[in-house]
């Protein structure tokens, strides 16, 4: 059937573009998982943002506009997600009847682009991460690479030691009760755990090298010497 042919090579065209970053779900009718991109990404240091989406085509289509969802994201709160999925669905809608997969790809990097900046204020300390007036200071801040969640540096290295005093006095608790005990339980897994936390807004797990870059930063000491 010439349609589906076409559909096939619509896929296959989407391949092309995004290589290891598109999953075919089901080759027809369509249904995509891609990995959308800011295009300053070559950059990570630039990247706040970044999404997979999901492109699931009934047997309509194009006739009928697939459907958009996000499978998962970084960075995005709600707000900036259901923009993101609205955009993407207004251009479906806008070339419906055509051959529209690159190009839903293709708006949401733009759509992604446009949001690439971190926003809010830090989650910990709750001031603007970046100051509105130029004319304020703004205090320096960081991602981390599990989640893209942005904090002050010195209010996550805070937390940091924090964490790392909460985690040794747990370890020397049990160690104290059942000296056996965290040798079988713990052993290497007390030391791994020691270099490990959690972002304090979503729970994602992250290791002390996602923050190692901070450890220039002047109030700061080494984050595992403490």
């Amino acid at each position: 059937m010439a349609e589906e042919d076409d559909v096939r090579l619509e896929v296959e065209a989407v391949l092309a573009v995004y290589g290891g970053d598109c999953r075919v779900i089901r080759e027809f009718p369509p249904h995509l998982a891609v990995h959308i991109r800011p295009r300053t990404a070559d950059d990570s240091s630039q990247q706040f943002v970044e999404v997979i989406l999901g492109i699931k085509s009934t047997t309509q289509y194009p006739s009928v506009p697939p459907h958009i969802y996000i499978i998962d994201e970084k960075g995005l709160d709600e707000s900036r997600q259901a923009y993101l999925i609205t955009g993407v669905q207004n251009k479906a809608i806008e070339l419906r009847s055509c051959s529209m997969l690159v190009a839903l790809c293709e708006e949401a990097v733009d759509l992604l682009s446009n949001m690439n900046h971190p926003e809010g204020n830090c989650p910990l300390c709750l001031y603007p991460l970046v100051a509105e007036d130029q004319s304020d200071s703004t205090m320096p801040f960081m991602k981390l690479m599990s989640c893209y969640h942005c904090f002050h540096n010195e209010c996550i290295i805070g937390w940091w030691k924090w964490l790392q005093t909460e985690d040794s006095e747990a370890i020397a608790e049990i160690s104290s009760s059942n000296p056996q005990r965290k040798r079988d339980t713990f052993g290497v897994s007390v030391e791994m755990n020691q270099l490990k936390g959690t972002c304090p807004v979503c729970r994602k797990i992250f290791d002390e090298k996602d923050i190692v870059h901070v450890h220039e930063y002047p109030e700061t000491d080494s984050l595992s010497s403490e």
